[in-house]
């Protein structure tokens, strides 16, 4: 086996996987009918807007749905329209994207911090019950890399205690628990339609609800205050969040083939889970229904490996960094995100007392987010990559690019310390 292609041998992959976004024809036809309207905003009857509304929550089975600017705005807009205050507490999961956390505090909150399940990266039933005090105004779940949270003990817990579930569903359209949609089992759902997302404008989000009071104030939220239907008064502050028609126009394309690329990433997520799983040191996150069978479907927003340096060690002590590995699969073709995770206690903003930004926050515990931070490696749209789409054929050679690292372990563990701190 030839050397890596960190170290300067050639790369295992020299031709492109595919990429992400995808689109095709049908999103310069939808564009080029926005443009015609001559309609390219706001919020009117007949629009792109409402239609996709319309669809996605029909997609989702409920009865409201707003779009919105992005899925950090439609967190806001959530917290906000229930009722949360300056000083108020929210639970979130201590892994999670930062925006989880820092949109409660742009409305003056204080996000409290509970650790994950091990097992499935997302917020335990148990850590959120230890994290409630008498300032406890909501939870936030996030289904994590597509993985539904265990909305049964949530559930369980909030009902107790009287609080609301926010989900926090910007990496899991198209999943499901128990025969139910993400963004369907809260108080509120939030999406986002960023670039990495399973459908995508670029930007953009969506809030849905059962309630249809909430749904009413969420409306009115994104749109200056208004009520709903009315282009007049003001009766409430409210943010300019709403999404472009061309937007909405290219997210109705998207929804529209969401069911076929979720067959295809879950076929070759199974691909790569079986056979990356004999590789010493590198675990798969156990596919969902292997794991818990109430999780019904997947969003697969990325696939998730855990990895372990010590069984990538070439000497007596010590082993490869995930840092390292990391760019040493980017090297050999393999598109892999080199940006090291952070657990959300550790952000500066919350870790950094001088930070200028410096935001008031609470952590209970974070041990295992921590960890998992430490070792995570993810593919897919994660990386930007349209990698879990390619038939096993293309596939094969991740698997080959993992075995060739592997093998070479022992020359890169002795040249790790002259790599340096290696970042995108």
């Amino acid at each position: 086996m030839t050397a890596l292609a960190l170290l300067g041998g050639p790369p295992l992959r020299t031709r492109p996987f595919q990429t992400w976004p995808q689109f095709d024809q049908a999103e310069f036809d939808a564009l080029a009918d926005v443009l015609n309207s001559r309609r390219w905003g706001g919020i009117h009857s007949g629009s792109q807007g409402e239609s996709f509304e319309t669809e996605l929550a029909a997609y989702l089975q409920v009865p409201h749905a707003a779009v919105v600017s992005s899925g950090t705005a439609g967190l806001m807009i959530a917290l906000r329209a229930l009722g949360i205050r300056p000083g108020d507490e929210v639970v979130v999961p201590a892994m999670t994207y930062v925006a989880t956390a820092t949109a409660v505090s742009l409305l003056g909150g204080v996000p409290v911090f509970a650790d994950i399940d091990p097992a499935t990266h997302t917020i335990s039933g148990s850590a959120v019950k230890a994290a409630i005090s008498e300032k406890t105004k909501a939870v936030i779940a996030v289904h994590l890399g597509g993985h539904p949270a265990d909305m049964d003990s949530l559930g369980s817990v909030a009902g107790t205690y009287g609080l609301p579930i926010i989900e926090d569903c910007a990496q899991s359209l198209g999943s499901a628990w128990k025969g139910c949609q993400t963004g369907s089992l809260g108080t509120i759902g939030v999406f986002s339609f960023a670039s990495t997302k399973n459908i995508t404008a670029g930007e953009g989000g969506a809030v849905v609800t059962h309630d249809d009071e909430l749904a009413g104030r969420i409306a009115s939220l994104r749109d200056h205050g208004r009520p709903p239907g009315d282009a007049g008064d003001h009766p409430q502050l409210g943010w300019n969040l709403r999404l472009s028609e061309f937007q909405s126009a290219i997210l109705r394309v998207q929804l529209a083939r969401l069911k076929d690329q979720l067959a295809a990433k879950a076929k070759g997520a199974a691909y790569l889970a079986s056979e990356l799983s004999s590789v010493p040191g590198l675990r798969p996150v156990p596919i969902p229904t292997d794991l818990d069978p109430r999780v019904t479907a997947h969003g697969r927003f990325s696939l998730a490996f855990t990895f372990g340096s010590e069984a990538f060690s070439g000497e007596a002590t010590g082993g490869v960094s995930v840092s390292v590995f990391r760019a040493a699969l980017r090297a050999e073709g393999i598109p892999v995100s080199l940006r090291d995770l952070v657990a959300c206690p550790d952000e500066p903003i919350y870790a950094d007392a001088t930070s200028r930004d410096y935001s008031s926050s609470r952590t209970v515990s974070a041990a295992q987010a921590r960890a998992a931070c430490a070792r995570l490696v993810l593919l897919g749209q994660a990386a930007g990559s349209g990698l879990l789409f390619e038939e096993s054929e293309a596939l094969a050679d991740v698997v080959r690019a993992v075995q060739k690292i592997h093998k070479n372990r022992h020359h890169l563990r002795r040249e790790q310390s002259q790599l340096g701190q290696i970042r995108v």
